[in-house]
């Protein structure tokens, strides 16, 4: 009898909060200027690893964030001035409205010696070690939105992007749409987006090899000497098969090379020595 009632107060425990989250509301990222939406939108909880990636028209369900009602919410695009939110505040918010920002980023002069071809990156393949983007603790299929993994990149002279390559393996995808990241450096950390708009680009999530980007309409260039740190975020995924999980990109253990990862765009980020497996094809301008 005892067992009984104690199960009847769980359960009667458990009602309210399940009521609070099938409530909250899908939120949708927009354009402050011409309310159109802001596709892949960034978002984080303040120092924790909690948070999600709107989809492709801007939208995200907030029972995705898992954030208590105090915590702050930061909701993030490239080109677009940030929004802080507790989620207390995004419940009444469903529509969020990002301004654009003026984009100031030095100039790049390119000159001098004729241009060196550079391999920038990691070209190896390793067959024993690899990041995975699914972990022992994912229950939901959207727990790794958002996820990042980078490396430390060293430009010595000004440099010109001209291809990305980055190695994936899996069995359990169609298809996994990242966005790559170009960050500058302070401190030993990623700061602030060195990219001018976002470089998006999928992937086959059921083949092993090489996938190749074409940077030349992006038109990226690197001063020199600078540290960069390079990652691609996981965005979205379409399931191959039920219970889809596995989708890989192979590490070389490295003393001498410095590994980023994070699981959501406002947690701290991890490092590790190590090297993954990708790469830019380059135009090095020695001055």
């Amino acid at each position: 009898m005892n067992r009984f009632f104690l199960l009847l107060l769980a359960l009667l425990g458990a009602a309210p909060l399940a009521h609070a989250q099938a409530s909250l509301p899908t939120i949708r990222v927009v354009d402050g200027r011409t309310s159109q939406p802001v596709p892949y939108a960034s978002v984080g909880v303040r120092g924790k690893a909690l948070g999600t990636v709107a989809d492709a028209q801007g939208s995200f369900p907030l029972s995705q964030v898992g954030a208590a009602p105090a915590d702050t919410v930061v909701i993030s695009s490239l080109g677009f001035q940030t929004q802080r939110l507790t989620l207390r505040e995004l419940r009444r918010q469903p529509e969020i409205r990002l301004m654009p920002q003026q984009q100031v980023l030095a100039e790049v002069v390119v000159r001098g010696r004729r241009p060196q071809h550079l391999l920038l990156g990691h070209n190896w393949v390793s067959a024993f070690t690899s990041y995975g983007f699914y972990t022992a603790l994912d229950t939901v299929p959207h727990a790794r939105l958002g996820r990042e993994i980078g490396v430390l990149l060293h430009v010595k002279h000004p440099t010109v992007l001209e291809n990305f390559h980055v190695f994936t393996s899996g069995r359990d995808f169609k298809s996994v749409t990242f966005r790559l990241h170009l960050y500058a450096v302070e401190k030993g950390q990623p700061s602030h987006p060195l990219l001018r708009r976002d470089v998006i680009f999928t992937v086959d999530g059921q083949r092993r090899g090489w996938n190749n980007v074409d940077l030349r309409p992006f038109a990226i260039t690197l001063a020199g000497p600078q540290q960069v740190v390079a990652t691609v975020e996981w965005l979205s995924s379409e399931a191959g098969r039920p219970g889809s999980k596995f989708l890989d990109i192979p590490v070389h253990l490295s003393a001498v090379h410095t590994l980023y990862t994070r699981s959501k765009s406002a947690q701290a980020w991890t490092t590790a020595g190590a090297n993954p497996s990708l790469y830019f094809d380059a135009l090095s301008y020695p001055e």
